[in-house]
């Protein structure tokens, strides 16, 4: 079995990647709004970039096990 520290990926990395680079699309929703002033698109487009994240952390704790 490979020690922990020498592995180089994980169950469902890709899919790790895929939601962060959601969560950053929303994220830079939420810097657009927020210079354009507008509260509620970037209170919708910070919900949007947390779920992204909270999937991705869910992913990680499974892919870590």
């Amino acid at each position: 079995m490979t020690p922990t520290k020498e592995r180089r990926g994980f169950h469902g990395a890709a899919e790790l990647a895929h939601e962060s680079a959601r969560a950053g699309k929303y994220l830079e929703q939420v810097r657009a709004a927020c210079a354009a002033g507008d509260k509620a698109a970037a209170e919708r487009a910070l919900r949007q970039a947390i779920n992204e994240l909270e999937t991705a952390r869910a992913g990680l704790r499974i892919g870590m096990e």
